[in-house]
């Protein structure tokens, strides 16, 4: 069995420090990484900025250079007119032309023949342009869909027709305002638009947009810090920062980043503070297995020595009944045999009670019955009872009682308190010569607490073992030679059992002249 569980303590060793390592490289890792990781942070961060003031620039002047062109329309489209004029000042560098869509024929001004032949090759185009002026919200134009036409026009039908005039050899007349100008694309195609209302149907005019062209007059505007800009169309699920046209600006892959030596000296500190955290790790997991490997020891030192304590009153037992059963045995004899199993018995019962307790302690159990009275009426039948325990014993008791302590009231586990006083004579008894053998109960008042001190004129305590006397299982080398009766839990169980009423157990004093214990008590209110 002790084999099997070092094994596995081995093994648990072996995984925590796999663990341990694995989380240290890992940190080394996340440490080496953390700077580029930062950078593109830094990246993200400065586009946007940069983008931001970039924005109100390229939006003015893109709102300049298109209100300009639609300027150059007028307030009037030319319905009716067989030829268009070019529109005074022509047209700008990105305009790829004008164009008048109405529901008899597409126009465009005169000398822009190689346009209109472009627009009236792309029936994609031309039909977004038409479904577009009777629904700017309509979808673009399909050219897998079905074809619906207008029994009495024979056009394509993209929405509801508001006609006037159904033949269409009748002049065509404007009958309201014109629309405001929208943008669309289909592609690479974008077109500005507004719908204009006739006695044949919703008309189109607008131009063709070359959005290349129209970028080469917005990036400039926009921030240096910006390497490698661009505008293009939005992509799906992108939202349009060049409204009211499809376009967005967008950073680019170069960009113009702050200093950042001071951050790399700021970052030293965290990443020399990580290295400490996984070896501080590594440390605390050691020492957890260190202290896994003691409980493991004790655990064991603990079932070994109450094996060895129990055998020892059982075998007794087993000898002196059997002895007990001859026939011829003297009455002398047979009442030496029945204090000895009486003697065993009670050592027994006391080193059980003892047990039962430490593990209450171990688990956070603890009695909740508390005895309420004034401190001469509980302790005088509590000390009288161990002193009957001592003169049994052979040794001669004093007890003295401050005259204090018959004014204070006391609310305590007098089982508690009886059970630690046991334990300290027990040990009394056990270590301390026959010979002129005396104890000390004395109960006085401190501050705020009850105090009972017990004194014993034996050998005292060594010094080497002082420190580690309130440890479970510790017992002196003079004990362990003498091979005396005990297990080494009666001070530790002592002192958790004053803790747990709300007092302390300690060792005041040690000499060759003998040992003091003082343990105090919480007063009752």
């Amino acid at each position: 069995m002790e084999g099997i569980m070092k094994k596995k303590l081995v093994g648990i060793l072996l995984l925590f420090s796999l663990v341990a390592v694995g989380a240290a490289l890992w940190q080394a890792y996340q440490a080496a990484h953390l700077e580029d990781e930062l950078r593109a942070i830094d990246y993200r961060t400065q586009a946007a900025r940069l983008v931001e003031l970039s924005l109100p620039r390229v939006r003015a002047e893109m709102e300049t250079l298109l209100s300009a062109e639609q300027r150059k329309l007028g307030k009037t489209p030319p319905i009716g007119k067989v030829n268009i004029p070019m529109p005074p000042g022509g047209k700008a560098d990105f305009n790829g032309g004008f164009f008048l869509l109405s529901p008899a024929m597409l126009q465009t001004p005169v000398g822009d023949e190689d346009f209109a032949q472009r627009l009236a090759a792309a029936p994609a185009i031309t039909n977004t342009i038409r479904r577009k002026a009777y629904n700017p919200s309509a979808p673009l134009y399909d050219p897998n869909e079905k074809q619906h036409y207008d029994p009495r026009t024979q056009l394509p039908v993209f929405g509801v027709y508001e006609v006037q005039e159904t033949d269409l050899d009748k002049p065509m007349r404007l009958v309201g305002e014109p629309g405001p100008f929208f943008a669309w694309n289909y592609g690479d195609t974008l077109v500005c638009m507004r719908s204009v209302p006739t006695t044949h149907g919703a008309a189109a005019e607008g131009f063709v947009i070359n959005v290349a062209r129209l970028a080469a007059h917005l990036l400039p505007l926009v921030e240096p810090g910006l390497r490698e800009p661009s505008i293009d169309f939005v992509r799906r699920g992108e939202a349009a920062n060049l409204a009211p046209l499809p376009l967005v600006l967008r950073p680019g892959e170069k960009v113009e980043l702050p200093d950042t030596s001071a951050r790399k000296a700021a970052l030293r500190g965290p990443v020399i503070s990580a290295w400490l955290i996984s070896i501080l790790s590594i440390i605390i997991v050691f020492i957890m297995l260190v202290g896994y490997a003691r409980l493991e020891r004790r655990r064991s030192d603990f079932v070994s020595a109450v094996t060895h304590e129990l055998r020892t009153p059982l075998t007794s037992f087993q000898l002196y009944t059997e002895m007990l059963q001859q026939p011829d045995l003297p009455a002398d004899k047979m009442k030496e045999y029945h204090e000895t199993l009486h003697r065993e018995s009670l050592r027994l019962g006391h080193l059980v009670e003892n047990v039962l307790s430490y593990a209450r302690l171990s688990r956070g159990k603890m009695r909740e019955r508390q005895d309420v009275g004034s401190c001469s009426e509980l302790l005088s039948a509590l000390l009288e009872k161990t002193a009957d325990h001592l003169r049994r014993a052979g040794w001669s008791v004093t007890i003295t009682i401050d005259p204090r302590v018959s004014l204070l009231r006391l609310r305590t586990d007098l089982i508690s308190v009886e059970q630690i006083l046991q334990n300290l004579v027990d040990n009394a008894v056990k270590y301390a010569s026959s010979d002129h053998a005396h104890m000390t109960l004395h109960a006085l008042q401190t501050h705020r607490t009850l105090s009972l001190r017990v004194a014993d004129n034996g050998p005292g305590i060594p010094p080497e073992m002082q420190k580690q006397l309130f440890r479970p299982f510790s017992r002196t080398q003079k004990a362990e030679d003498s091979r005396k009766p005990g297990i080494g839990l009666g001070l530790a169980l002592s002192r958790d059992l004053a803790r747990s009423i709300g007092g302390e157990l300690t060792l005041e004093r040690s000499s060759a002249q003998g040992a003091t214990f003082l343990l105090t008590l919480p007063l009752g209110e």
